[in-house]
């Protein structure tokens, strides 16, 4: 059972010693106060997850002190206690955002269940507000997106971060793993220690244990004095191991003993360290395909997957480019000491049919480029020309500026369905829609499957 702050509010002492009698036994913290403005004094200092109110009182009514209550600690759940002629008035209180009521005489068990439920709706309310405030600081960190997958990906990190459990980031290079990464350090209890990037596919096989656990004198060649390594830097704080895929079997060993037992020793060395450090790894590899091939260790794999987040493609959520281009606008007209551009339909258009392979790293450069190359405060499809080659060098067909966002549509559909055989499930997860929706958009459209067969 969870212990809840109760404040109990009754002007009548026999049923207010009564209840706060029967909530103290069966284990919960219990406020009295014989007034509502008794209690909006108590209420200045102490805050509680139940309000326990009666319905009439001399002063200031129950449902008059909740909606005191309501405006300041919204969350904070009230029970309205009510004689039986009352029941209706009590039930107009809910509908205004009372949690429940209580008919008089009190029963006891009732009391109990009802006290339970409306404290695991507090500490709903209370997570759900963290969470919110948890995805505000990450906007600031330049996590930009209104998509759904965004925002879930978002919700995910906010409720990961404040752990300590091993994160495995997956996604395309561009996508922005490391920002993810950095984000997940900033929000959670060791954001005050360092965070320590580590580009595996960067790092010679020769000097990647070096680099990584650290080496004592003398330990190879050229060693002439105590390094220590990133992990130890890390000590306190986060480290991130980008593309972890490319680490050798030899290293991957390592890895796996310092994760096991969290201690390590420096190349070279015999003192063991204690590894107090996060680790976050990112790759743009499938390591189920990596370990089938024999290339990564399948007990490693299931240490660092703990908890996987993947950050999809900007291919497949494009209603993230404007707010992305709007943000890197932004950014670049305070690195290039301009104003602010402005931008066409055109270059909307253009941008959006875009595929961007480099995800939002490319459209990050693009943004940058035309902003530093453009002659004009606006910038249009021309500013954009390198995009135009590269669908034509990749075989893409440019989508006419003129052509009705409905037709665009409907074309678009069409070649995703296309692309992928009529799979329509695929289909659906590309689209970002759910199944029925795309069934629906297809009969919309008058888009049937070559053979007929509606079974996709």
């Amino acid at each position: 059972m969870i212990q809840l702050r109760i404040l109990i509010v009754d002007d009548e002492s026999n049923q207010r010693e009564m209840l706060a009698g029967f909530l103290r036994k069966i284990g919960h913290l219990v406020t009295t106060s014989e007034s509502a403005e008794a209690a909006q004094e108590v209420l200045k200092s102490h805050s509680f997850e139940i309000g326990l109110f009666d319905m009439k009182m001399s002063g200031l009514s129950g449902f008059e002190l909740f909606q005191k209550v309501h405006a300041r600690d919204p969350e904070m759940q009230v029970i309205l206690i009510t004689a039986f002629g009352n029941v209706e008035s009590a039930v107009e209180a809910m509908r205004a955002g009372i949690y429940h009521y209580i008919s008089k005489p009190v029963n006891l068990g009732e009391l109990q269940e009802l006290i339970t439920k409306a404290g695991e709706r507090h500490f709903l309310l209370s997570e759900n507000r963290q969470l919110r405030e948890r995805l505000e600081q990450l906007e600031v960190d330049e996590i930009v997106g209104i998509s759904n997958r965004i925002k879930s990906l978002l919700s995910e990190v906010a409720r990961v971060a404040p752990t300590d459990a091993t994160v495995l980031i997956t996604g395309e290079s561009g996508t922005g793993k490391e920002l993810l990464a950095r984000s997940i350090h900033q929000l959670s209890p060791r954001n005050a220690n360092r965070f320590v990037a580590v580009s595996c596919a960067a790092i010679p096989e020769t000097l990647i244990e070096s680099e990584l656990l650290g080496h004592e004198r003398g330990a190879f060649t050229g060693a002439e004095k105590r390094r220590l390594g990133r992990f130890e830097l890390a000590k306190g704080g986060t480290i991130l191991l980008d593309e972890i895929g490319e680490l050798p079997l030899s290293i991957q060993v390592k890895l796996l003993r310092l994760l096991e037992e969290r201690r390590f020793e420096r190349l070279g060395g015999e003192e063991e360290i204690v590894a107090d450090v996060r680790l976050i790894a990112a790759t743009n590899r499938n390591l189920l395909d990596e370990v089938k091939a024999g290339r990564f260790r399948e007990d490693l794999y299931f240490r660092v997957n703990v908890v996987h987040l993947h950050i999809p493609p900007l291919r497949e959520r494009r209603e993230d480019i404007m707010p992305l281009v709007d943000h890197f606008l932004k950014l670049s007209a305070a690195k290039t000491n301009r104003s602010r551009r402005g931008i066409t339909p055109a270059a909307k258009d253009l941008l959006i049919a875009y595929e961007w392979p480099g995800n939002v790293r490319e459209l990050a450069n693009v943004i940058e480029r035309a902003t530093v190359l453009s002659r004009t405060d606006t910038l249009d499809a021309v500013d954009f020309a390198q995009l135009r080659g590269d669908n034509a060098a990749a075989g893409v067909t440019q989508t006419p500026l003129n052509m009705p966002l409905r037709d665009l549509e409907k074309e678009h559909i069409e070649n995703v369905l296309k692309a992928n055989e009529f799979s329509l499930q695929k289909c659906a997860d590309i689209l970002g829609i759910h199944r029925n929706t795309l069934r629906q958009k297809m009969k919309e459209y008058g888009i049937e499957k070559p053979n007929g067969d509606d079974e996709m």
